[in-house]
């Protein structure tokens, strides 16, 4: 079974960024450069993925996600509160596509 992240440590980074944001609703532009490219290389692999994270409930609730929502998805709901596409799309929908076209399950 391939695991989303290969490095503990980037998982670390990541929940505990998201984690920050939710308390304060504020991040650096260095932290968000870094969920920018966690997220990004999530989706560069994603086909590689079988399994995603599941983030607590309280998180998901306080980003608008559903109560089951991935780590990930976190990520992209932070990035899209803080960091807008200039294309109007959200990461948020984004992601959601990927992990139902790839069937991806979450633990």
């Amino acid at each position: 079974m391939i695991q989303l992240y290969l490095c503990s440590k980037n998982i670390v980074d990541l929940t505990e960024l998201i984690k920050d944001y939710v308390a304060t609703e504020l991040l650096s532009s260095i932290e968000l450069d870094f969920l920018e490219g966690e997220l990004w290389e999530t989706t560069q692999h994603i086909a590689e993925i079988n399994t995603v994270f599941k983030a607590p409930k309280n998180i998901c609730e306080e980003l608008g996600l559903d109560e089951k929502s991935c780590w990930q998805l976190c990520c992209a709901a932070v990035l899209d509160s803080s960091r807008p596409l200039k294309s109007g799309q959200k990461r948020v929908d984004l992601f959601k596509k990927l992990i139902n076209q790839y069937e991806i399950s979450y633990i």
